[in-house]
């Protein structure tokens, strides 16, 4: 995974300049991937981009190169094992070649549409093909070094090749150029060159342009724009290195999917990313989730909301009691588990001492600091234990089903939002729960406001207590009058939406701003099975203050004594790590929306800035 999560991170950071996407291509599929049929068959990643010499100028000019360079992510990133180990392998050719393979040269070497396919992650064997003219190629750098290099020929086209000797020896591979057909071409197998030149000259069975356009063809709405990305999810799922090094560690769910598209529009307003994925046929006729229109939901989300999600599922007797649950009173804690070591570290402390437990959250992901070449190192990590409001079925879940019964639709929305106290060195947090009800539906007030008065007190009252809860009513608002440690309930019903909070207030709101739709509220409004949305910029000043002080060194703490004096062992990964990667990307706002038909996930992804 590593090669691929640079590509998509440097994507990400490169387009916060002011690029401006042309209108929507109409020009056949064929001629809109063409760069994708010179290259051999069998690559597991490809990506396209319509100007890359484009791109590099605003990157290496934008703010936000520097701003992500000299932030503490990159900072914790740059003394991982995965950057180190890239670093080596970098290193290994600029020796080999006798000139350096850095952002300037990538940008030197940069013509118009250029394409790189990736054959193997853990080689980085990959070919990389730039248009640009004839009188540029040959005065870059690699054409000043042609002589230093044998060259070969491969039907009747000359290629350059040098031998390269990588991973400490372990690893004998070429790094090949040549120009034919107006296109630089950069491999790093010869094998590659051969078959890149014949597919120029003709492209035939070996092209991988038939299938990426097969599945274009059958991606309802796509077109090429500024970045594309095609990938071949079931070779990526089988590669270790991507199961050691993806950060969301989701494979089981991605082995659902077949193949995906991405594309990318880049405009000086944000990044518009659509993307494609196509399932399995196995996976094809499994039970998808209901269309909800979801502005009839969004509506109910005030102003200062900084998180919202829109569901719409076929579960839902299963699935609504926890999230109802989970709004009202919080998450339960999890379950003691074994506790994990940190990965990756010879000489490190016990796994149990205080130590460990420390440097466990020291790091971005500590996935990053193993050693993929050992083999223990991966599909060897302990599971996430399971939370006790999953080892059982509590009383609350089982009288709301009976409380909702056939009422509720099958579509609920989820709304969240956090403040700072300036008189108290406190967060406080609000949870808000929309549930869409069937038509003529009741749903028995009396029965509700029990179940959730017998919850309160089993989680927050000592045993034996006789504490009992009042309720009382505002502006159409139920609540529970007393205050419990900052927690409460509160709820309304509103036409045919089921309306629950965290606190009255947030339950007020809610039901003010759904009486009209205020200016911006109405953030989606086509049917779809997911929507989410977080306003990052809201939301980021309460997370600096909140993990500032979680990540404080607490006087008299446990002191770090091993020999290892990374510079990232001291990077907080809330405060700093992931605080100062959300300042240098600076999107303001993210919204997802999903939408499945027969075969396929397609998203819709808006990043702001």
């Amino acid at each position: 995974m590593s090669k691929r999560k640079l590509v998509i991170l440097v994507l990400l950071i490169v387009v916060a300049s002011t690029i401006s996407s042309d209108a929507q291509q109409t020009a056949p599929l064929a001629e809109q991937l063409k760069l994708a049929t010179a290259m051999p068959s069998g690559a597991m990643l490809y990506i396209q981009t319509r100007d890359l010499g484009g791109l590099m100028r605003h990157w290496l000019s934008s703010p936000v190169r520097k701003g992500y360079y000299d932030s503490k992510s990159f900072s914790a990133f740059s003394h991982s094992h995965l950057f180190l180990k890239l670093q080596d392998r970098k290193k290994d050719f600029e020796t080999a070649l006798g000139f350096g393979l850095d952002e300037q040269r990538l940008a030197e070497l940069a013509g118009g549409p250029s394409a790189l396919a990736l054959y193997d992650i853990g080689k980085i064997e990959l070919v990389m093909l730039t248009e640009m003219g004839r009188p540029r190629a040959v005065a870059s750098t690699l054409f000043k070094h042609a002589p230093q290099f044998e060259e070969r020929s491969a039907g009747g086209a000359s290629y350059y090749v040098r031998q390269v000797t990588a991973d400490g020896g372990r690893l004998n591979q070429q790094f090949c150029f040549a120009y034919s057909d107006g296109k630089l071409v950069i491999t790093t197998t010869e094998g590659l060159m051969i078959r890149v030149l014949a597919n120029l000259k003709s492209p035939g069975d070996d092209s991988l342009g038939s299938t990426i356009i097969k599945t274009a063809e059958s991606a309802d709405g796509f077109a090429a724009h500024d970045i594309t990305m095609w990938l071949d999810q079931q070779k990526l799922n089988a590669n270790r290195l991507f199961r050691s090094y993806w950060i969301h560690h989701n494979v089981d769910e991605l082995a659902t999917y077949e193949s995906g598209l991405l594309d990318l529009r880049l405009s000086a307003q944000g990044i518009s990313e659509q993307r494609w994925f196509k399932k399995k046929s196995s996976a094809q006729n499994q039970s998808e989730a209901a269309a909800v229109e979801l502005s009839t939901l969004v509506r109910f989300a005030p102003a200062d909301t900084q998180l919202v999600e829109v569901i719409g599922s076929p579960a839902l007797p299963d699935e609504l009691p926890a999230e109802v649950a989970r709004v009202l009173f919080g998450d339960l804690p999890e379950s003691a588990g074994p506790t994990a070591g940190v990965p990756g570290r010879t000489g490190s402390a016990p796994e149990n001492s205080e130590s460990a437990k420390k440097l466990r959250y020291g790091f971005l992901d500590n996935r990053f600091d193993q050693d993929v070449d050992d083999p223990d190192a991966t599909d060897n990590r302990q599971k996430p234990g399971s939370t006790n409001a999953a080892a059982r079925e509590s009383g609350f879940d089982k009288n709301l089903k009976k409380i909702l019964g056939t009422g509720a639709s099958g579509a609920y929305a989820t709304f969240a939002r956090s403040s700072v106290d300036a008189h108290s060195p406190f967060v406080k947090f609000e949870r808000g729960l929309v549930i869409s009800l069937n038509s003529n539906s009741q749903v028995d007030r009396a029965a509700l406001e029990k179940a959730i008065s017998t919850e309160l007190v089993e989680r927050f009252v000592i045993s034996g207590s006789q504490a009992e809860f009042r309720w009382e009513e505002e502006g159409g608002v139920r609540y529970v009058a007393q205050s419990l440690l900052e927690k409460g309930a509160a709820y309304a019903i509103k036409d045919n939406y089921l309306v629950l909070a965290s606190s009255r207030e947030f339950a007020s709101d809610m039901l003010k701003v759904a009486e009209g739709t205020p200016k911006g509220q109405r953030e989606a409004q086509q049917a779809a099975v997911r929507y989410a949305s977080i306003r990052i910029d809201a939301a980021k000043p309460v997370f600096d203050v909140l993990m500032q002080k979680l990540d404080r060194p607490v006087a008299g703490g446990p002191v770090d004594t091993s020999d290892d004096q990374d510079s990232n062992r001291h990077i907080a990964l809330f405060s700093e790590n992931l605080s100062s990667m959300i300042s240098a990307l600076g999107f303001k706002r993210v919204a997802v929306t999903d939408q499945a038909t027969a075969g396929w996930l397609r998203e819709q992804v808006a990043y702001e800035w």
